[in-house]
């Protein structure tokens, strides 16, 4: 990420909290305080899942709005599965360490090696909450060392990682709301998204149906989305995102990609938690060829109740194709398909669940250009007594390139995890988790070190995190 990009946004943020500040109304007495003040207020127990003191979840507050969750195709952030108690976010500073060793038994995808490491990650985060704004802002980085052993070498990779996290909405006006995100990554490992329990996928987000090879990967992902709630009934919005995708010490191995996207939608309420409507999204996705989809596909969000969202989308999808010949961009077909998903999400104070389906174009993951991806993913966690959490996922994605590629036609994944957290109080968290990844490349011109790959991954967590409240 730019040093002018970090610019644009921090005075974004400025600006914005400054505007929403002056729009504050006065209060006509003084709130009564609590005995003690700030220090009476309790931090919540860091969330356990995901690198501790880096989640930024919707608050647990948004479900009482007048105003629909925004899909995550449309530039929202989609479902969950965090727990409603680990959504109560106010106004803290927070900060911690966690460190991490992890197993690797085929880290190439070619059967040829396995890989240690050993990681340390300090961490830091802000959020803050008024009348008319939230935000969040978080970084982690440190380092990890790999220990690859390969065709009976050893060899010690020793790299930084670095994650940033900003994540904001605002109330411009009454009827008014802006959300403006950027995540940045450079990672290595065990702080990449096979941390995890297994692969996450779903609509309007990076392609998390494909694994490669232990690499160093940067990543940046921006988005932007508002919409005005111009009549009872009726609201509009507009959102934008561009993710970009490298692998700088790979060299011809893995592919480098770039996706811009932009979409406008209309959203009517027909009953008092159901929302429908239309939208039009445009895709330009870059790498190994070049894809641009137009999509034009009915929308309906249905909030059940405060604990369940359910969201399905489905429509026509219009796709120009063009092949990377002798790095000169040519045409090569266009077509119409069916794009189309759900999604479902339920939340209570000890259980969290989201699942989906979704079907669309999407970026290669580093391994092919532009793909028509069918993704259908699960992750279910469950508090067991207090304290102790376990968590399941599983994922299967199909994956066919809509350019020609020297990698393969299509390439599949089928992944599964679990794994078993402990919380000490609310300071002290650990843990334990294992993931299988199957990955089936199909139409490859030769052999290739992602043909085929089966991969097993072991990984323990240990972190500590502290929280301090803010004054208001």
């Amino acid at each position: 990420m730019s040093i002018r990009r970090l610019f644009v946004l921090a005075w974004m943020a400025a600006g914005l909290q400054v505007l929403s500040a002056a729009q504050t109304p006065t209060p006509q007495s003084p709130p009564a305080q609590s005995p003690g003040g700030d220090a009476a207020r309790t931090a919540p127990a860091a969330p356990f899942s995901g690198l501790a003191g880096m989640q930024i979840e919707d608050s647990a507050e948004d479900a009482s709005t007048d105003v629909p969750p925004i899909p995550a195709v449309l530039g929202g952030k989609g479902t969950s599965s965090a727990f409603l108690s680990e959504l109560t976010r106010s106004n803290f500073l927070r900060g911690g360490v966690n460190v991490g060793a992890a197993y690797d038994d085929n880290p190439l995808l070619s059967g040829g090696g396995s890989n240690t490491s050993e990681s340390i990650f300090p961490n830091i985060s802000i959020e803050q909450t008024t009348s008319l704004a939230r935000w969040s802002l978080g970084y982690a980085g440190g380092l990890t060392v790999n220990h690859l052993t390969a065709n009976q070498k050893i060899t010690n990779q020793n790299q930084g990682s670095h994650n940033l996290n900003f994540d904001s909405q605002f109330r411009l006006s009454p009827h008014v709301s802006l959300r403006v995100a950027e995540n940045f990554s450079v990672t290595t490992g065990l702080f990449d998204s096979g941390n995890g329990t297994g692969v996450a996928g779903g609509a309007g987000g990076p392609n998390g149906s494909l694994i490669t090879p232990l690499a160093t990967q940067r990543s940046t992902l921006t988005t932007v989305e508002m919409n005005y709630h111009f009549a009872l009934n009726d609201l509009v919005g507009a959102s934008g995102s561009f993710y970009n995708l490298n692998f700088p010490d790979a060299g011809a191995q893995l592919t480098d990609s770039q996706t811009a996207s932009g979409s406008a939608f209309w959203l009517h309420r027909f009953f008092r938690r159901d929302w429908g409507g239309v939208s039009y999204r445009f895709d330009r996705i870059n790498g190994d060829g070049e894809t641009r989809a137009h999509s034009f596909m009915v929308v309906n969000t249905l909030n059940l109740s405060n604990h369940i969202t359910v969201t399905g989308f489905v429509g026509p999808q219009y796709s120009e194709n063009q092949a990377l010949v002798s790095n000169v961009l040519q045409p090569q077909s266009n077509n119409w398909s069916v794009a189309g998903g759900a999604e479902a999400g339920w939340q209570d104070q000890h259980t969290g669940l989201s699942a989906g389906y979704s079907r669309s174009v999407s970026d290669g993951g580093g391994l092919l250009g532009p793909v028509r991806l069918q993704n259908v993913h699960a992750s279910f966690r469950r508090e067991l007594i207090p304290g102790w959490a376990a968590a399941l996922t599983v994922t299967h994605g199909t994956n066919q390139a809509l350019t020609p590629s020297s990698t393969a036609s299509s390439i599949n994944l089928t992944s599964a995890g679990v794994s078993l957290e402990r919380n000490v109080g609310k300071s002290v968290g650990f843990r334990l988790g294992y993931t299988h990844d199957f990955q089936e490349q199909l139409g490859a011109p030769g052999s290739s070190p992602t043909l085929d790959a089966s991969r097993n991954r072991f990984f323990a967590t240990l972190s500590y995190q502290w929280a301090k409240p803010l004054g208001m």
